[in-house]
């Protein structure tokens, strides 16, 4: 029914560019937002930890304008135009490590339905993959689609406590989940005990690039409501500091990439579908009134990430990390 409801909502919103506002102020942008969903009651969330109601009911929109392929992460597109198979531009870069480290054992941490992992064990059937991720309607997905993949398993996990043996695995890879630690040093440490001596932890993930009170009022609550909009609890993590926790753990800071440029083509393409989703007043209430919260929310993020992660001005960025266990 809920798949129905949305489907006759969102009719014709996909292509229909027509619609667009003129570009609006910082401010403007705020107060649609605060119109639609009151600022105040999304922000009295930020210090909560909802990921896997999130997560749960967000499923459904992913899939309808996001990926059909099950993809939860944004694509990245180096040329500047959106295409979809930007979705295994970070699959891709971790088959890299796999070839450099002749890696047979490898984890996805925070795998979502498995598109990263399934991706990857069909590339290398000698290889041995495993992913774990906090929501099990994630995992019931991605184990469903990975049933004829002999080297892929997927289980219910929390990534501060892993249930494997210390040393097990050449490479460990995150996309777009350590945002979501509330224990960050407990995090990068028991996967560090995964990891056998030399070997590597992959990461693409959103970071603050500065401290939040450098940036105007207006970037701060943009920040701050595309965060919780998207269940990062406390906030993303600035770069430095999240590097800082890694290297005193051990790690060795091998690779830091900004790639905030290649995801723009992606952030474009979701900030038409939320402008249109707010341009309609009418829309946005029976949206609000007929579909789950987290999954409606999913319209902030969409309308305030191109100005959080503005090269120019935003307080945010998309990195790739390597981080390396020397011993």
């Amino acid at each position: 029914m809920k798949k129905v409801i949305l489907k006759l909502l969102t009719a014709g919103i996909k292509n229909n560019s027509s619609q667009l506002a003129e570009q609006l102020t910082l401010e403007e942008v705020i107060a649609q937002v605060d119109h639609v969903f009151g600022r105040d009651r999304m922000l009295k969330e930020f210090d909560a930890d909802f990921t896997v109601p999130y997560y749960t009911q967000s499923e459904l929109g992913y899939r309808l304008y996001h990926s059909g392929e099950d993809a939860i992460h944004m694509a990245l597109n180096v040329d500047g135009i959106f295409d979809a198979d930007g979705y295994q531009a970070q699959p891709l870069m971790v088959a890299e490590q796999i070839e450099k480290l002749d890696a047979k054992k490898v984890l996805e941490v925070g795998c979502g339905k498995g598109f990263n992992s399934r991706f990857l064990a069909q590339q290398y059937p000698s290889s041995q993959f495993v992913g774990i991720d906090l929501t099990p309607h994630h995992v019931a997905i991605a184990s469903r689609k990975a049933r004829n993949l002999t080297n892929l398993t997927f289980q219910i996990g929390n990534f501060n406590s892993l249930n494997f043996p210390s040393q097990s695995f050449e490479l460990v890879f995150a996309c777009e989940c350590l945002c979501h630690s509330d224990q960050l040093a407990i995090t990068l440490a028991e996967i560090f005990r995964l990891l056998r001596p030399g070997g590597k932890l992959v990461i693409f993930d959103g970071y603050r690039q500065a401290k939040l009170e450098k940036f105007s009022p207006e970037i701060q609550t943009i920040t701050k409501l595309t965060e919780v909009s998207m269940a990062i609890q406390h906030g993303f993590f600035e770069v430095e500091n999240f590097t800082e926790v890694a290297k005193n753990l051990g790690f060795s800071l091998e690779v830091k990439e900004d790639l905030t440029f290649a995801m723009q083509p992606t952030l474009s393409r979701l900030g038409r579908l939320s402008k249109l989703f707010f341009n309609s007043n009418w829309r946005s209430k029976l949206f609000t009134w007929l579909l789950p919260k987290y999954l409606v929310r999913n319209a902030v993020a969409g309308l305030l990430m191109p100005l959080a992660f503005n090269t120019n001005q935003g307080s945010l960025r998309y990195y790739k990390l390597i981080l390396k266990r020397e011993g």
